[in-house]
């Protein structure tokens, strides 16, 4: 069956959510404006739960629900982003990018998938086929937080007990599989003051904090997997006290540091290796004490290459662009990691490229738009019809 986007609805549409500011928790007027698109469009059931998370239902001849397309509708804060809130369109060369662009802060982290589910829906009801099951298409809140957290409300409410399920987060139009998990360690490490005219007298903790970064920069190994890639970690934040204010040693240095893992690690492993390095210092250098605690755990995506939804999302890729995509991942986190600990197995397709997300160069491909709304009314039907 052919289905037939709005592309004009459609671009107008996404220029409009990109020009509502919505960084987290302050997600309403966005919402609204969603909610309202879904009613128009022609959605049978649509709802703002209490978190502000969106809802719009589609139902078959069983109200069960065989899909679940998932995307948020907050935003990273614009930083130093000229105009974050344009919308305009503009010319794609700057980017390497045929055709024109959305621009503007979320375009691509994913106010234009969003969009995209939305006017795939639209085209699907438009096309008047006959849809044995029911889908549901979330705009989710909060969750630039890193911590799932409206994505989580909708799976505690019980209200997306769906079969399979898409995140929309920006992949090229290509097929993702899932994502490293990230946690977030605070290190501390303790020294003893002194007068800096005198610094022998003391234990200057940053100076010890630097040993433990040599030995992570040279000496720790990262694990690698085959479609999720490399783990990896960074240095988030530094800071030592009593500070500049006098003329002190420090004799408190404190780190967050970001570590992605991989399926075979867990948080508990991770903390272990990094505690065997600080152990390994203290044996090495008795001036050397340091603490460590776990502060943030986002869980490994990874689903399967051989779950339908990756097949039936392969597929309906297939059906528009031609052809299927080599399984991918991203580099950051998304909501999806909750929806596979949930037991709905998920899968990645969105337009946009990631590594322009949370940049001042954010913008997505009209182009990519346009196919996505396809793709996406592809794989509704092929989920539901």
């Amino acid at each position: 069956m052919q289905v037939v986007v709005d592309n004009h609805g459609l671009i107008e549409f996404a220029q409009r959510l990109i020009q509502l500011p919505s960084p987290s928790g302050e997600e309403a007027a966005v919402g609204s404006l969603l909610a309202t698109e879904m009613h128009r469009v022609g959605f049978d059931k649509v709802e703002v739960d209490a978190a502000g998370n969106v809802l719009g239902y589609v139902f078959g001849e069983d109200r069960s629900l065989a899909l679940l397309l998932n995307g948020h509708i907050d935003h990273a804060l614009p930083g130093s982003m000229p105009d974050p809130y344009s919308g305009r369109l503009a010319d794609g060369a700057r980017y390497g990018v045929r055709g024109q662009v959305v621009e503007g802060r979320g375009a691509c982290d994913m106010k234009g998938a969003v969009t995209a589910m939305v006017y795939g829906a639209k085209a699907v009801l438009a096309s008047r086929a006959r849809l044995r099951r029911s889908f549901v298409v979330t705009g989710v809140v909060k969750e630039e937080v890193g911590l799932g957290e409206g994505t989580r409300f909708i799976l505690e409410q019980g209200k997306v007990q769906a079969e399979m399920a898409v995140s929309g987060e920006a992949t090229n139009l290509g097929v993702h599989l899932g994502h490293r998990g990230k946690l977030e360690f605070r290190i501390i490490v303790l020294g003893r003051t002194a007068h800096a005219s005198n610094p022998k007298r003391g234990v200057n903790a940053i100076y010890k904090m630097t040993d433990f970064l040599n030995v992570l920069t040279d000496r720790y190994g990262m694990p690698s997997h085959p479609h999720l890639g490399q783990a990896s970690f960074a240095v988030l934040d530094i800071s030592a006290s009593p500070g500049a204010r006098t003329p002190v040693t420090p004799d408190r240095c404190e780190l967050v540091l970001d570590r992605r893992y991989l399926p075979d690690e867990s948080a508990q492993s991770v903390k272990r290796e990094l505690e065997g390095v600080l152990t390994a210092l203290s044996r090495k250098d008795p001036d050397f004490r340091a603490e460590i605690a776990l502060l943030k755990d986002m869980p490994v995506m990874y689903t399967a290459s051989d779950e339908r939804v990756v097949e039936l999302m392969q597929q309906a890729r297939q059906a528009v662009l031609g052809e299927r995509a080599r399984p991918g991942a991203w580099l950051f986190g998304v909501d999806g990691t909750y929806l596979n600990r949930a037991g709905i197995p998920c899968v990645g397709f969105g337009p946009g490229d990631e590594s322009y997300a949370h940049t001042p160069e954010d913008h997505v491909p009209v182009e990519h738009l346009t196919i996505a709304a396809r793709v996406y009314a592809e794989m509704i039907l092929r989920a539901c019809a």
